[in-house]
This record gives C-alpha cells, structure tokens and sequence, in this order.
C-alpha cells in the first residue's frame, strides 16, 4: 500500500480523488487553508492541514503531490526530499530556470525521484499527435500555429499569486503548450521573440501575448496566448479532457509539411494525391480517429508505479526544465523587446 498525501487541494483535488479510488494507495492527508479545501478534505475523508510543512514533519510517507503555488515549489520539493518522499510537482517546475536546476540537483543527491505534472504527455490525443507526426504523414515539418485563446472567470483571479510574478497565462497555462510542442516535434527551440500586454485587466502580468519560436532546423512555430477574450481557441475547450469546460468542435494547432497539414484536435489532415498536385487541384482530407482518455488519471497511476519501483518518470525535472527555459526565454524577450538567443541554458539577446 503506497502511502501518499496532496499538498494544495484546488488543481490537486483531481489527483486526491484519483489516489482516493485507487485499491493499492493511501491518500493520508491533504494540505489547504480556505473553506473550500476544507471540504474537498471531507469529501475525500482525510485530515486537512494548513501548514504543508507539518504535514510533511508529521506523515510517513512514499510520495508527496505539490500543486501550490509556483513561488512555493522549491521549499515544498526541497521540505519533501529531505523526508526522502519521491515527488510530483506540478508545471512550471519551478519559478525561474535556476530554481528549477537547483530543485534537480537537490533531488538527485538525496535520491528520490522528482517527476513534473506536464499531464498532457499522458494524454491519447497528445501521443497520437506526436506519432502522426513523427510517422512522416504530413512530411518535413515547415511551420507550426497555436492559439490559446479564451476568456477565464472573473473569480478566477482572487487568488493574488495568479496576477502577480510568477502568475500570467504563459506560466499558468502557456507552459502547457510548449510542453506539448516540444514534446510531439522533438524540436529544440534556439531563438524566441515574443511581445505581450496587459491591456484587458492591467495587472502586473501579461493577459496577452504573441511568441515566434524558431528550431534549430529553421522549423517556426508562432504562437498567441490570452485569457480574457471570449474565444473558442484553446486545448481545454476543444480537446475535452476536463468537464470544467464545454467542448466546442473547433482546432486549437495546425501543423504545416511538404507533404500536407494537420489540424488538431480533429486530426482532419490535408493533402492531395497522385499528380494533382497544387492549388488548382482538390484537397484531400482524411481524419484519423482517436479514443480520449483521462490524462490526469494515467499521470496519478504512473506516478504510483514510479513509488512501487516499477517505473521511472515519463517527465523527469530535465524535461521540466527544458520547457521552463523556453518561458523564460520567452519572458526575457518581452522584458527586452529584443529576439532572445537560448544557448544550453544561457541566454542572449540581439
């Protein structure tokens, strides 16, 4: 019986559900402060405590998940690794990239494995994508297009850390997206310029914001993020992974090759055929069918397998931080107005 506990009950409340109904784990303790923890701590039948790092003195434990805020993920990471918890922590990994190497580095001396919540690697869609990809079926990758574009509850933004540094739409939700490019091309991306505004809320943080990645290989990806427009653009809305949000039947990445294009998530692809070749001949489409899963719910088993030593991490802290230095990067050209070089984890702008 892998005994484990939660610390922040509000995105980890669809974990603690998860380990809860799970015959072979132990959910012994979840970590909040506010009314509504409390009662996801009732629902699930397990004590609440305020302070996380009594929890942690206090439980015996094989795994801990942290879903607190990002400011908070390197002493909560470094709090659990010296009980020799092996971890989940949620994306981003940490804060800032040097948060993020010294979180690795702490984990590693202390031997304990550290796993980062880019759940979207869990999901099918996801790794159909990447496979039609990597098959060759649309042929040399040219271009990509992404939108994450929508408009979040007003009551979403109570909580200050989600409009103050360390919070924004490219940390929070954007960070999900460049994990998810990263992880079906295989690119390593070497410059970014990017340019953002805060006109909609006027919050210290972006509401909005434009990024052009270009790969090694010339491969471009160009990218738009808000969260205050009322759009149907965005994976959560068009996916349907999360109940939390009305499925609309629209595309949220389209991804341009020699061969033909793909759409997603509707896997429509286009290409012509034999010698019609060209924009005087008809497009071809072919939709490719795909079963959903519940991503989350494959993240909680794997992460239960890492604990039973039957696995390793599908998104070890190098991976988080490989898309970490990505946003930072993006964030740095931002700051600068300038296009930003990433050079193995150094940056440079010109």
């Amino acid at each position: 019986m892998m005994r484990i506990a939660v610390l922040g009950i509000n995105h980890g409340y669809a974990f603690a559900k998860h380990f809860y109904q799970m015959s072979d784990v132990e959910l012994v303790a979840v970590a909040g402060r506010n009314d509504l923890s409390k009662q996801r701590a009732a629902n699930l039948h397990v004590p609440i405590y305020e302070d996380y790092k009594q929890l942690i003195l206090e439980c015996e434990l094989d795994g801990v998940v942290i879903t607190l805020p990002n400011a908070l993920h390197k002493e909560a990471v470094e709090a659990c690794a010296d009980k020799g918890m092996h971890i989940l922590v949620e994306k981003p990994i940490a804060s800032t990239v040097e948060e993020a190497k010294e979180i690795i580095t702490y984990c590693a001396k202390r031997k304990v494995h550290l796993m980062v919540g880019h759940h979207r690697r869990f999901s099918s869609k996801i790794r159909k994508l990447k496979e039609i990809i990597t098959s060759g079926a649309i042929g040399d990758l040219i271009a990509v297009n992404m939108l994450w574009a929508l408009a979040k509850d007003k009551a979403y933004y109570n909580e200050s850390w989600k409009v103050e540094k360390g919070g924004g739409p490219l940390l929070i939700n954007g960070i999900h997206d460049i994990d998810n490019l990263r992880y079906v091309t295989g690119l390593d991306f070497l410059r970014v310029y990017a340019s953002s505004q805060s006109k909609i809320r006027n919050n210290a943080v972006e509401d909005s914001a434009s990024v052009m990645l270009e790969a090694s290989n010339g491969i471009t990806a160009n990218y738009f993020i808000s969260d205050g427009v009322p759009s149907p653009w965005a994976y959560e809305l068009t996916v349907g992974e999360n109940s939390d949000y009305r499925q609309i039947d629209k595309d949220c990445y389209h991804f341009f090759g020699t061969k033909g294009s793909l759409s997603f998530p509707s896997f429509r692809m286009y290409s012509y055929t034999g010698d019609g070749y060209g924009w005087k001949n008809e497009l071809q489409e072919e939709k490719f069918e795909v079963k959903s899963n519940d991503p989350l719910k494959e993240e909680a088993s794997h992460f239960i397998d890492i604990l039973k030593g039957e696995t390793t991490p599908l998104v070890p802290g190098e991976e988080g931080l490989k898309t970490l230095e990505v946003l930072e990067a993006i964030k740095l050209s931002i700051n600068k107005q300038a296009v930003v070089k990433l050079n193995e984890g150094s940056y440079k702008t010109h």
